[in-house]
């Protein structure tokens, strides 16, 4: 059984070693892009392995939303938890992002977000 893989996407080095450093030490393959362009490449070229999403809302270039909405244009039942600073309404991004947690939340809360978005797409039978 293979491990799942969270495309993970931040404009910042160190957030992005954390993600690395926290999902590989809880089972999870991880592919780090540092901005929307880089992020979709890797996705359609993985697109196939990866199972959800972690993405920053605040990026330059094109936005956490931006990249949301072209993610779920090619696969709608990606899950895509959003992760920012300065989060808007989550009600304002359905269908696109499933959950958002503001950034500086305990680990804990991050890990379990995307398993609990990981775990519903299973059940439903989209894995």
């Amino acid at each position: 059984m293979r491990s799942p893989t969270v495309l993970c996407v931040d404009d910042a080095d160190a957030i992005l070693e954390l993600y690395q450093d926290l999902l590989c030490q809880h089972g999870y393959e991880v592919l780090a892009a540092s901005d929307g362009h880089q992020a979709l490449q890797a996705f359609h070229a993985n697109a196939e392995d990866i199972d959800a999403a972690i993405l920053d809302y605040d990026m330059p270039g094109m936005n956490g939303f931006e990249l949301a909405v072209r993610l779920k244009n090619h696969d709608p039942a990606l899950p895509i938890l959003m992760i920012s600073g300065h989060l808007p309404d989550l009600e304002e991004m359905v269908p696109f992002v499933d959950a958002a947690l503001s950034k500086g939340v305990p680990v804990k809360e991050i890990l379990n977000g995307i398993k609990l978005l990981i775990d519903t797409r299973e059940r439903r039978g989209v894995a």
